[in-house]
């Protein structure tokens, strides 16, 4: 049977068949496909169209210069021989509908998905063999970007001051040396080599305080000292606590307290033993003196050199509760996950390597590959044996970090029901801070508490969890977090957030370039103009799609971009931060990156509708040719109603004509608003596929044609289970029938009627 000839089954249960006709005809629904949609046509017009040869050959005949294609899902593509088989009959040129798009390739790294990489290669393959070619769809857009990777670039920098069990009184690079001095830290004796801070071998790769001795000693004859502008308190409890290794597996580094003036009042002298990897050391002490100014790090002991970083020093801060958990439940540092378990959207948790845990060898580690519809759809338990109390109020209190700035919620539930309660968002960020979060419960059955990780794709490390009964002397807390810690963000500047912009998108063009050698085609900039005001969507104010409203930041909160990121939408507007020249850049490098051969085109939606759109992308399109860039051609989606007029058709085509760009009909559908067409709504949605390609060919030079595409390629409920969901806007029906529209197509095609010259000898080959 060939391809064309499955038209028939359109028929099947509207109308009685007889004779040899009725056991020829042996159809059935494919697998997983929606209900006939359409309904009876009459038996002569069912007839003709299944005589019509495939669209593609009629486009070879007539119009051998222009690309007929399809909109098609790689994955539909992929997994469904019967569709991929009539598509590949049919069609010269494929867009995938997402499987190229920056969301659905570029991780939250910035690194190209392998996995999704190897889908759209896999569609590319198949294709050519079929002698089909791809286009690319597409570079820059403001939606379905990876936003999550997009704001980590722009983001400012958290700046952590202190701990949050340390009232940390080191300040700075006293405590971090991130900002490349020593921070007040002195250092003396005669076996001292030397001492300040070298850059990239502190924790993960920051500064730190490098002390060198000059061989075996006493601990004193070297020794590194901060003095403060005010004595210890003799009365109370103070913490020192601070990260180091050693380039001998034996070193010491001893600690002590002094009278910087009198050197006197000397004591709390502890020795920590300082081998070649990270160990974090810990000593807590009461002055036996008023007058100690001074506290001193002595490593003249063993030969070596020493690393010190993340030095805090110290009251240590009470818990604002009765902390019920313990062990490895809390503080994991014995290696285990304790009772907390995980699930969801393929998420993990584990032990970290040692040394990752917060001033501590270990912690929890828990891996969201990627992001999620809500915090839910990936959560972090611990199950109590009783419930909590209805009517008590308890604190949540870990330390936190990630890969990327992120967040996680805090819950409490039922184990049992699911039911919950105590929803709190709180910040991560990429060094370590304490959340908090004060909850009072206010429901039976409470017995479980729960950190959930599922919205944003990364990495986050969790330790020294506590949960507990608020103390009755314990502090309210305001917000989500950091009774003694204090967070301030670093904002970077206008100038910065365009080169780490403009950095990503010629990295992701160029990769997705080298990903795809065979795709010579592609939509750099896709819907740069708004609705109704018809300006350039997020370069002039207020130009938005959606909920989307201005970004804010600060230095308090950080960085709130507005852009909705939900599953799929990923909104962001890269010319918000790189100016009005961002698709000038887009240009640039796509045409750096494709080849001086390949086709760039600027694609939009409404143009057929609204002439001031239409005009304001012509304007986008002049001004990027004016500044550097150049672009090739102009796609007009053609998303159209049963409403469209010839009139409107023909005025947006010769407008485009006049540019002299080649312009591409990129998305063409007819929505009739209907999940069920009679005979005359297929065959008024079948004028309107007609009228629209007559139009392109009558008012479209052929030279300017860059081809014209269909988008979706049947109305089965799985290819719009989004996009127009209950519309039948495509040539074929839900059982992979001609509709009255496929004629539509290839009469427009032919630029006759097609069935008219059928003789009497064809019809037998409908029933083949």
């Amino acid at each position: 049977m060939k391809i064309y000839q499955i038209a028939l089954p359109l028929l099947a249960g509207t109308m009685m068949l007889s004779g040899c006709y009725d056991e020829k005809m042996s159809w059935q629904r494919p697998d997983g496909q929606g209900a006939v949609v359409s309904s009876e046509i009459p038996l002569a017009l069912a007839e003709q169209i299944a005589n019509y040869d495939n669209i593609k050959n009629y486009a070879a005949e007539y119009m051998p210069t222009t690309q007929i294609g399809l909109g098609a899902s790689a994955d539909k593509y992929l997994s469904d021989e019967n569709y991929a088989s009539l598509a590949n009959a049919n069609f010269q040129i494929f867009t995938m509908g997402n499987a190229m798009k920056h969301i659905s390739l570029v991780g939250n790294d910035g690194a190209l998905k392998q996995d999704a990489v190897q889908k759209a290669q896999n569609v590319i393959s198949k294709a050519a063999e079929s002698g089909i070619e791809v286009f690319g769809h597409n570079f820059i857009w403001h939606t379905q970007q990876n936003q999550t990777y997009l704001k980590s670039l722009i983001a400012p920098t958290m700046v952590v001051s202190s701990d949050g069990d340390i009232a940390n009184l080191l300040p700075g690079d006293a405590c971090d040396f991130n900002g490349g001095t020593t921070g007040g830290w002195g250092s003396w004796g005669s076996n001292k080599e030397s001492a300040g801070v070298v850059s990239g071998v502190g924790v993960d790769g920051t500064p730190c305080l490098v002390l060198k001795n000059k061989g075996d000693g006493n601990n004193w004859d070297a020794q590194c000292a901060y003095t403060f502008d005010s004595p210890l308190s003799a009365s109370k409890e103070y913490t020192i606590r601070f990260k180091a290794k050693s380039t001998s597996p034996a070193g010491v580094i001893q600690f002590q307290y002094q009278n910087s003036t009198s050197y006197g009042s000397q004591g709390g002298y502890k020795d920590f033993t300082v081998g070649t990897d990270w160990v974090t050391c810990e000593y807590t002490f009461t002055p036996k003196y008023d007058d100690v100014d001074r506290i001193i790090l002595n490593f003249g002991k063993v030969s070596g050199t020493y690393y010190i970083d993340n030095i805090e020093f110290g009251t240590k801060i009470e818990d604002p509760m009765t902390n019920v958990l313990a062990g490895d439940n809390s503080d994991f540092e014995g290696g285990t996950k304790g009772s907390w378990g995980s699930w969801g959207n393929n998420s993990t948790s584990s032990i970290s390597a040692k040394g990752q845990g917060h001033n501590s060898d270990y912690c929890l580690v828990l891996d969201n590959p990627t992001d999620g519809s809500d915090y839910y759809v990936a959560q972090c338990a611990y199950t109590f044996d009783n419930e909590l109390t209805n009517g008590q109020t308890y604190i949540i209190q870990f330390d936190a970090k990630a890969d990327l700035p992120a967040s996680v919620q805090f819950a409490t539930q039922n184990s049992s029901t699911y039911a919950g309660e105590g929803y709190h968002t709180m910040e991560v960020g990429t060094e370590w801070a304490r959340c908090e979060y004060e909850y009072t419960c206010s429901k039976d059955g409470m017995n479980r508490i729960l950190i959930n990780f599922g919205k944003i794709g990364t990495k986050y490390y969790i330790d020294n969890i506590k949960f507990g009964v608020k103390k009755a002397n314990g502090a309210k807390i305001m917000r989500a977090q950091r009774r003694a810690t204090k967070i301030t963000y670093t904002l970077k500047s206008a100038e910065e957030k365009r080169t780490l912009l403009l950095n990503a998108m010629q990295t992701w063009i160029s990769n997705a370039a080298q990903a795809f050698p065979s795709v010579k085609q592609w939509d750099v900039v896709n819907e740069p103009i708004t609705d109704g005001t018809n300006l350039w969507r997020g370069v002039d104010k207020g130009a938005w799609g959606g909920d989307d409203k201005e970004p804010t930041e600060t230095t308090t909160d950080g960085l709130n971009l507005n852009w909705e990121n939900g599953t799929g939408n990923g909104h962001f507007y890269w010319g918000y931060y790189i100016g009005k020249d961002y698709g000038v850049k887009a240009f640039q490098y796509a045409r750096q990156a494709v080849g001086d051969g390949a086709k760039l085109y600027v694609n939009e939606y409404n143009l057929e509708t609204s002439p001031g759109k239409l005009d304001a992308l012509i304007g986008f399109v002049n001004y990027i040719d004016a500044n550097g860039g150049h672009v090739d051609g102009i796609g007009t989606q053609m998303h159209v109603s049963k409403s469209i007029t010839k009139e409107q058709v023909d005025a947006m085509f010769q407008k485009l004509a006049a540019t002299g760009k080649l312009i591409r009909i990129s998305e063409l559908d007819v929505a009739m608003n209907s999940s069920s067409l009679s005979a005359e709504q297929q065959q008024a949605q079948s004028d309107i596929y007609q009228m629209i390609i007559e139009s392109y060919k009558a008012n479209i030079p052929e030279a300017q044609r860059g081809g014209i595409v269909i988008w979706t390629l049947t109305d089965a409920a799985d290819e719009h289970e989004y996009w127009l969901k209950n519309d039948c806007p495509n040539l074929f029906d839900g059982t992979y029938a001609r509709k009255i529209a496929y004629k539509g197509v290839c009469d427009a095609i032919a630029g006759k009627n097609l069935g008219a010259e059928f003789s009497g000898s064809d019809w037998p080959k409908a029933y083949e």
